[in-house]
This record gives structure tokens, C-alpha cells and sequence, in this order.
């Protein structure tokens, strides 16, 4: 009896009060605070565990039989398919089936004859001369958001120029702070280029040695802010 009311309960039928309320009222529950408790996990954990179960298990299920749906419509098209081609007559499949198809651009799409002014008519024939309007139509829709993002493109490249701009002035900016001698500063007195970058070399390494930049880590920052300085001003 005890296996059968919990099967009921699972099914929804806690008769609450006839089996707990009652009895626990009359005295007549030998455990009370047990069947309570027992009752409390009971209600919690059978909605949440075995419903969610029961709805995992549908959904699954639920997937399989569209997935094998699928493939059951596509080998039910092939069948259709097959058996449509074997009853058509031969002279129909060989006008359909070709290796090859010639185009002509230049040759006039529409054949319709009456057909054709009804739809040039109702629903704008793009076949037609009077239908080009309806084509150039999308054409400038597609043309305006081309030119829009262009635009936009744009400005992201102007805002990023301006951008090295600022990190090229501010670079510059320290190494004047720090009266590095740089190549563009050898060009400037009459110095060739190859000659600047030794004078560089020389001029930083005595700078370096002599003024109170001589730590390990500000020479090696040094460095990368003169390299930088250099691809810059490439």
C-alpha cells in the first residue's frame, strides 16, 4: 500500500489533508515531525527532478524525430523524383537535361507577348524598358549604403591619422624632455644619414653614461622610444 500511495503521489494526488492534516489533528500520526520533513523533500524534489527529466527525455526525443524527419522528406523526395522521371517521356528529359548552356546577353529576355504587358503593367516587368526604374531603384539603395560605409570608413581612418598624430607629437615631446639627439636633428646641421646614426649611437651611449638616465631599465626604455621615433619618422 505504501508503494501504491507514493505511485499516486507522483501521479498528483497528495490528499494533503485526509493523510497528514487529519491525522496529525487526531493524534493518530505515530511520526509526525519524520512524515513532515519526508513529505517537504518529497514535494520539492519530485517536480523539479522528475519533471525536468520527463521534459529532457521529450525534447530529446523531440530532436530525433526531426532530425529523421528530415532525412525521411529528402529520400522521399528522391523517390518522388525517380519515379517522375521514369514515367516522363524521353523526349521531355533530354530537353531538360543538357551538359551545356548557351547565354546571350544581348537577346531579349521576355517571350511572353500579352503576358508581357500585363506584367510590365501590374507588376513592373524588370525585362522591360519601363521596368528600369524599379532596378535602378535598388541599384541606388545599394549604392547609398555602399557610399555610408565608406563614409564611415573614413572617418575611423581620419580618427585613427589624428590619433598617431597626437602619440607621434607626444613621443617627440619626451625625447626632447630627455635631450636625446635624434637622426632627424643630424639631418638638420648639414649630417649625412649614415653619419647621423653613428653620432646617434655615440651621442645616446655618452648621454646615457653621463647623465643620470643610467639605469638598466630606463636605457632599455630609452631604446624602444628611440626606435619607435625612428620607424615614425620613415
Amino acid at each position: 500500500m505504501s508503494l501504491v500511495r507514493t505511485f499516486s503521489m507522483m501521479l498528483g494526488e497528495m490528499d494533503f489533508l485526509g493523510t497528514y492534516v487529519q491525522p496529525y489533528y487526531s493524534s493518530e500520526l505515530p511520526y509526525p515531525i519524520p512524515s513532515f520533513i519526508i513529505l517537504s523533500l518529497f514535494m520539492i524534489l519530485m517536480p523539479i527532478l522528475l519533471m525536468n527529466l520527463l521534459i529532457g527525455l521529450a525534447v530529446g526525443d523531440i530532436e530525433s524525430v526531426r532530425r529523421n524527419a528530415q532525412l525521411k522528406r529528402l529520400a522521399m523526395q528522391v523517390v518522388l523524383h525517380t519515379e517522375l522521371e521514369r514515367k516522363l517521356p524521353q523526349m521531355w528529359l533530354e530537353m531538360v537535361d543538357r551538359n551545356e548552356l548557351i547565354e546571350y546577353p544581348n537577346e531579349k529576355k521576355c517571350k511572353l507577348g500579352f503576358m508581357d504587358s500585363i506584367l510590365r503593367k501590374w507588376f513592373c516587368n524588370p525585362f522591360s524598358d519601363e521596368g528600369k526604374g524599379g532596378i535602378d531603384f535598388v541599384l541606388d539603395s545599394n549604392e547609398d549604403y555602399i557610399v555610408t560605409e565608406l563614409e564611415k570608413q573614413k572617418r575611423k581612418l581620419r580618427e585613427i591619422g589624428s590619433a598617431l598624430d597626437s602619440q607621434h607629437q607626444l613621443l617627440r615631446l619626451i625625447v626632447q624632455k630627455m635631450e636625446i639627439k635624434t637622426e632627424a636633428d643630424d639631418v638638420d646641421e648639414g649630417v649625412s644619414t649614415g653619419d647621423g646614426k653613428g653620432l646617434l649611437t655615440l651621442g645616446c651611449g655618452r648621454m646615457m653614461s653621463g647623465s643620470r638616465w643610467s639605469s638598466p631599465r630606463i636605457r632599455k626604455k630609452l631604446r624602444a622610444a628611440m626606435s619607435f621615433n625612428k620607424s615614425m619618422s620613415k
